[in-house]
């Protein structure tokens, strides 16, 4: 019985060893992810791409140009159309500072009257300062807390050499697994998929965007301040 008695208790010296270790010295997916949550909080420009990739009968795209030295976003939502017009455009607004345009049929840019902070050029990109910006990038903070994180291979996803890092979340609310590829030399995130048919791309960090819209509504918006 007194041999039993010591086993336990070396299993158990084991097992809360093990815990503080896990504590105080994170895996390497976590380690990373932590490093990716750090480095989006430097970032100040990037282009987004989302292709539903399920198996439906259509495609939808979105890409969002976020520009927050003048804090700027502009999302596109599109879904591509059979025939001799390849994509129609579904959902183009512009947010700058508090204000918001959409982009009308005629060409045209229809300044709204919603001023909400929240979803506005400015919110998006003070989250972004505080490394939340998760309707645009990964949502690491949500991931460090909730997901189980392995290591894969290495990948190069437009001209950048990534790690492949794949999660399972393991929150009651989500069940989502997928991969995120973290760059190896700036630790930003370059791609993620998800089992749910999305896959995400990221690009042009820190570096000017040009936007399509009329350079007039970006004037506008410096010389009244809500940029």
């Amino acid at each position: 019985m007194k041999v039993v008695w010591i086993g336990a208790l070396a299993v158990i010296a084991g097992l809360c060893y093990w815990g503080a270790s896990s504590i105080l010295a994170p895996n390497g997916g976590d380690a990373e992810f932590q490093k990716m949550l750090e480095a989006t909080q430097h970032v100040k420009s990037f282009r987004g791409d989302y292709v539903d990739s399920s198996a439906s009968a259509d495609h939808p795209e979105r890409i969002w140009e976020v520009d927050c030295n003048r804090n700027v976003v502009h999302k596109v939502s599109q879904i591509p159309q059979n025939g001799a017009n390849p994509v129609q455009v579904q959902d183009d607004q512009l947010l700058v500072g508090l204000d918001r345009y959409n982009h009308d049929a005629d060409g045209s840019w229809a300044k709204t009257t919603d001023h909400h902070v929240m979803y506005s050029g400015q919110w998006y990109c003070d989250n972004l300062a505080q490394g939340a910006l998760r309707d645009l990038l990964p949502d690491t903070r949500a991931m460090l807390r909730n997901a189980m994180i392995g290591k894969a291979d290495k990948k190069t996803v437009n001209g950048v050499s990534c790690q492949v890092w794949q999660f399972a979340m393991k929150s009651m609310s989500s069940g989502v697994h997928g991969t995120v590829c973290i760059g190896v030399q700036d630790h930003l995130p370059y791609e993620m998929t998800t089992d749910i048919g999305g896959h995400y791309t990221y690009s042009g960090y820190n570096q000017p965007i040009q936007l399509e819209v009329p350079e007039i509504i970006l004037e506008q918006a410096s010389a009244t301040g809500t940029n």
